[in-house]
């Protein structure tokens, strides 16, 4: 949404409108609580900090519990042998 946009909220187009749906809406509890209506107050949003990428939360997770050298050295497939077996054999 963006700020050119109207936004409204409104019980005649809700679906669940007249139904056990509307003791626990929050839109009835703005609307109709024991104070009146509560008074609109707009807010500016805040950018919403991106997540780190799922491998590198892995890798650092890793590097704290003390699990990874650092730097981290990779060591390539064809090299890769368990228990003297080769990975691929």
């Amino acid at each position: 949404m963006t700020a050119h946009q109207n936004f409204s909220i409104d019980c005649k187009t809700c679906i669940g409108a007249g139904t056990t749906a509307c003791n626990g809406c929050l839109v009835t509890h703005l609307l109709a609580n024991d104070d009146g209506p509560i008074d609109y107050v707009p807010v500016v949003l805040s950018e919403v900090p991106r997540l780190a990428d799922p491998q590198e939360m892995a890798i650092s997770m890793f590097i704290q519990s003390g699990l990874v050298d650092v730097p981290i050295q990779l060591v390539p497939v064809e090299d890769f042998t368990g228990y003297g077996v080769p990975a691929h054999a």
